[in-house]
């Protein structure tokens, strides 16, 4: 059984799970599922940088539940999306192929004019639709502007058995002048007050509690709609669930015992609920400290949330028999070298790394981590294989399960490429390159000396940026497009 868009948007405003997540035609309602195969939990979590989690080295931003998540599982420390931002990331998760350097591209009139930003085509080679192949229901509960809500998109959430979409990011709940000018002015710097994102702002504060009910905010929203997806797939097991939050993407609107976590007490401008993608001139020093403590507050909001759907998790009893995966589609540039939100020339970990953590229930490399380069169209293999399907050879990632008893994957990667638009990059064990399509505007960076990418020795070692960049045109299969 499929559910129409109008009904995704009806059950999102009504905060009813079950109305979107019934069982497809032919499933089970055995109360106590077909416990046999191990299930599948897949955690997308937007816009979180590694840097801002604890397990990853955070020594300030509290994130409890994401460490518990990688105390029982293991953590790569290489982990760069092959194709970025957010449609491109999901298509090459949900596919399981690379999507960059975006060949064939058109504009699409709802999703807009840049390169990657398509719809899922092909909807039987996915991985969720090759685990209902097998046996599995499948569902999904999102957020997200996109997928969740786009015309675009309605072929790809029918695709699932139940698919349940959470109003908030989209959508309306409360009527935008619920919330005062003033109200929304606090969450904006001067700059940014006028028709561009004052609007914008406004609906986002009327639908997600104003930065005051917590209850309200979309990170809560998602996790309690999981918790109650969660009933659905407890009784059609074998089942898999991804869960994909669109927090802490911007805008943001954590509630003050949040913020206060992380600010400065002396701060007494306004709260920054969003910020312009380029230069971060007209940012303070004083607002970028405190952009961080913004970002850090919704980051520990998130975390809180997806804790409140962990526990209902292991209270089913599901974590005794679910392999988990979770993982980011890119991150956010908050005033470092310069910038502020998603800037395609700035491929540097801030923006480009994401945390990549896969647990399986007997605990196996539980602590460790691994520096493979994983990225996001090895999700889709390494599930499979975890729950004891054969990747089938359409998809192009590699399988990582290997790593977690020790093994190698299959795919030996000595480098690793991706890219965002007209923008590419690519790492190896020393050297990163990043620049524009056609191979001007590069910069290289060398790792053992500058671990944090801040000097450019493209002059010093020019031959290095022409090996690097023969590379990647090799392995993407000849020239990169670049879209005017």
């Amino acid at each position: 059984m499929h559910v129409n868009r109008r009904r995704f948007l009806q059950a999102g405003a009504a905060g009813a799970a079950g109305a979107a997540l019934l069982p497809a035609a032919g499933c089970s309602m055995d109360e106590t599922g077909s416990p046999g195969k191990m299930n599948v939990l897949l955690l997308i979590i937007d816009s979180l940088r590694p840097d801002h989690v604890g397990a990853y080295g955070s020594p300030q931003i509290r994130t409890p539940n994401v460490d518990a998540l990688a105390a029982r599982g293991l953590r790569f420390n290489r982990a760069f999306p092959e194709a970025m931002v957010t449609i491109p990331a999901r298509r090459s998760i949900f596919t399981t192929k690379r999507i960059f350097p975006f060949r064939n591209w058109m504009p699409n009139k709802e999703l807009g004019n840049s390169p990657g930003w398509l719809p899922i085509d092909d909807l039987e080679h996915t991985f969720t639709r090759e685990l209902h192949r097998h046996g599995y229901w499948v569902g999904q509960v999102s957020d997200n502007p996109h997928t969740a809500f786009t015309d675009a998109y309605e072929p790809f959430r029918e695709s699932f058995d139940g698919w349940f979409t959470v109003v908030g990011q989209s959508g309306t709940i409360n009527p935008p002048e619920s919330v005062p000018l003033s109200v929304v002015y606090d969450w904006l710097p001067e700059p940014l007050r006028d028709d561009r994102y004052v609007p914008g702002m406004r609906k986002y504060l009327a639908n997600t509690g104003a930065g005051v009910d917590e209850e309200e905010t979309c990170a809560a929203r998602v996790f309690k709609s999981a918790a109650d997806a969660l009933k659905q797939a407890r009784v059609r097991q074998p089942f898999c669930l991804v869960v994909d939050c669109f927090d802490p993407h911007e805008p943001w609107s954590p509630p003050p015992k949040y913020v206060d976590m992380y600010r400065d007490p002396s701060y007494t401008g306004p709260n920054i609920g969003v910020t312009k993608y380029g230069f971060a001139r007209k940012f303070t020093d004083e607002m970028i400290r405190h952009l961080h403590a913004i970002y850090a507050a919704e980051v520990t909001m998130t975390d809180r949330w997806l804790g409140h759907f962990m526990e209902r998790f292991r209270a089913a009893g599901l974590e005794e028999n679910t392999v988990v995966i979770l993982l980011s589609d890119h991150g956010y540039l908050l005033g470092e070298r310069g910038y502020t939100g998603k800037v395609p020339s700035q491929l540097h970990p801030e923006l480009a790394q994401v945390p990549f953590i896969m647990a399986h229930p007997d605990g196996r490399a539980a602590g460790e981590t691994s520096t493979y380069f994983a990225s996001t169209h090895d999700v889709g293999p390494t599930l499979l294989s975890l729950v004891g399907i054969k990747p089938p050879r359409w998809m192009e990632g590699t399988d990582l399960s290997p790593v977690l008893t020790g093994g190698e994957p299959p795919e030996r990667r000595d480098f690793h490429y991706g890219g965002m638009y007209n923008r590419f990059f690519i790492r190896t064990d020393d050297w990163v390159l990043i620049g524009d399509n056609r191979g001007e505007e590069r910069t290289l960076y060398n790792l053992p000396t500058d671990p944090h990418e801040f000097f450019d020795v493209l002059r010093k070692h020019p031959g290095v940026s022409a090996e690097l960049y023969s590379t990647i045109l090799d392995a993407a299969g000849g020239p990169l497009p670049y879209y005017e």
